[in-house]
């Protein structure tokens, strides 16, 4: 089938199979930061804004994307990498393999509760 959409800013019109998640759809446009972790909704890794709200694109449907917009952490790189370099500063980075999920859903939170509290 044929899908409309618009990926960091990038209006896309593809052929997708009914099955395809927006994971993979996303990782075949070149989308790296989107990752495959547990594919069963549990991780995070796999996040991306879709309309401005995080969702778990293994558990969406590419199909289900057509018509809105999708942004991964290639098309909030200014953002991203602010936040990148708070987590290395604070010695909490890791291999970073989770960190794209992880940068995605902080910044979610912060644009969501711009001053959080640890409560």
């Amino acid at each position: 089938m044929e899908i409309t959409l618009t990926v960091n800013g990038k209006k896309l019109t593809r052929m997708v199979e009914a099955d395809t998640v927006l994971l993979d759809f996303l990782r075949k446009e070149g989308c790296y930061s989107v990752k495959r972790g547990c594919d069963t909704t549990n991780c995070g890794l796999c996040t991306v804004f879709m309309d401005d709200k995080p969702v778990l694109s293994c558990a969406v449907l590419a199909a289900r994307a057509a018509g809105h917009s999708i942004v991964t952490m290639e098309g909030l790189q200014q953002e991203a990498a602010q936040f990148g370099a708070f987590i290395a500063d604070q010695g909490a980075e890791q291999c970073g393999f989770c960190n794209p999920g992880m940068i995605m859903n902080a910044i979610a939170l912060l644009r969501e509760n711009s001053e959080p509290t640890e409560a």
